[in-house]
């Protein structure tokens, strides 16, 4: 199993405003003439007072609310309305691509065609407002040779990672045992921990680390800095 941002798919600096500023262009009522940055200010507000996203306590947060969620509430506020039937939901790949453009991590295509020709299964949990099939979407995007049995957002299924019901959820749609999974992530709480405390294997991925030189994998498990050495690490326990 996998973790998505910076495991999969590398991605930037985050923009908003120009998120919002994409998906606005199909609003059919903006009385107020609401403009991306001013959402995004507005979303900034309700984060902080929610607390989310907030680099020293979200590994505590381990419940999701979902970006349709806080834009429904956004849109109604600004009396911002969009024509009869349109799911909010179907506009956030492009209010995703907008606010942040990505690239595969380097070598996962490879790895992902690797072990598909090894038979073995693959999965993404990932801690994300974002629903399941927009997340779906993008990957398959960004890397058409991924096939993976399943994909989870944490908005789809309440919990966010390390809490264990999510890890739970991707065991139970696999159909197996946690000692025989292997979980890939890239940040040492979420991903590491957290899959370590629901008995699985964690790989620490660190191609595209964002800690500080002298942090240390906290649990007993694998450390790689490219895919390619997940690749012969697998290959020798095959041959």
């Amino acid at each position: 199993m996998f973790d998505y941002g910076q495991t999969l798919i590398k991605e930037g600096a985050y923009d908003g405003a120009a998120g919002f500023d994409c998906i606005l262009r199909y609003a059919s009522a903006n009385p107020m003439g609401i403009t991306g940055a001013d959402l995004q200010h507005e979303e900034e507000k309700l984060n902080v007072e929610l607390g989310r996203f907030n680099p020293a306590t979200r590994h505590k947060r381990l419940t999701e609310l979902p970006e349709e969620s806080i834009n429904r509430w956004l849109f109604a506020k600004f009396g911002i309305e969009f024509p009869s039937g349109t799911d909010l939901r179907d506009l956030e790949p492009e209010f995703w691509e907008a606010a942040n453009p990505c690239q595969p991590c380097e070598g996962i295509g490879g790895l992902l065609t690797f072990l598909k020709e090894q038979h073995i299964r693959t999965g993404v949990v990932s801690n994300l407002s974002f629903c399941g099939m927009t997340l779906e979407k993008r990957i398959y995007h960004a890397i058409p040779e991924a096939d993976f049995q399943f994909v989870i957002s944490s908005c789809d299924y309440l919990f966010r990672k390390p809490h264990r019901h999510i890890f739970e959820a991707a065991l139970g749609k696999a159909g197996v045992a946690p000692e025989k999974v292997w979980f890939c992530g890239d940040q040492l709480v979420p991903d590491i921990e957290g899959s370590a405390a629901a008995g699985m294997t964690p790989v620490w991925y660190k191609g595209n680390l964002r800690y500080d030189s002298d942090s240390r994998m906290p649990v007993d498990g694998i450390e790689i800095d490219s895919w390619g050495e997940l690749m012969d690490i697998i290959s020798g326990l095959t041959e």
